[in-house]
């Protein structure tokens, strides 16, 4: 009886104190799995984004390798038409040069500037993932330490039980013993009787 009280009490204990640590543990531990929920997803749409910016700066290197290519060529050909003396066609070929020009001149700047901002965009990223990382170890450490006060407590609940008998099992075992000596000194009484009627008979 005692042994079934003691195992009851442990297993109500156990329950208690596992909900207690779960509402002390829980807010922090559902934060921290939401927050890193929604980072993992926040650093795959940026890797998403920066793919489309390396994409985006190739782009543009390709416009602005055709532009210098254009650029070069309609300054040539602008002076062959000088050559002409053809003030309509000098006309004609200077705008396409200068046109050309500029576009290139404005690839150029839009190129340095892309990849600047590539550049800076993967230095955060990088730092973006290690946050992550880091959150996902303090998310291990969480459970770690969680787990850890679990076994301290049911260890500890070991060591503090008080197993020794009740007080009155000691009474309930002398009762029980004195009636056992008393039932066989009945016996042995009764028997010693039966022998002396047997002997008064013979």
């Amino acid at each position: 009886m005692n042994e079934l009280w003691y195992k009851l009490k442990f297993a109500v204990q156990d329950d208690i104190e596992q909900l207690t640590a779960r509402h002390k543990t829980q807010n922090a531990a559902d934060v921290l799995n939401e927050t890193i929920k929604e980072a993992e997803q926040q650093t795959k749409a940026v890797g998403k984004l920066l793919e489309r910016q390396r994409i985006l700066r190739d782009e543009i290197t390709k416009e602005l390798r055709e532009a210098e290519q254009l650029t070069e060529k309609r300054t040539e050909q602008l002076s062959l038409a000088e050559a002409t003396e053809d003030e309509a066609l000098i006309h004609y070929a200077k705008d396409e040069a200068e046109a050309y020009r500029r576009r290139r001149d404005e690839l150029r700047s839009l190129e340095v500037e892309t990849t600047e901002s590539m550049i800076a965009l993967e230095r955060r990223f990088e730092s973006m993932k290690h946050k992550v990382k880091d959150m996902q170890v303090r998310r291990l450490k969480l459970m770690g330490e969680e787990n850890a006060k679990r076994a301290n407590s049911r260890m500890d609940r070991i060591f503090s039980a008080n197993l020794e008998p009740s007080s009155n099992e000691p009474e309930n075992r002398a009762t029980a013993k004195d009636d056992d000596i008393a039932s066989m000194r009945r016996r042995l009484e009764e028997l010693t009787a039966e022998e002396a009627t047997v002997e008064k008979i013979v």
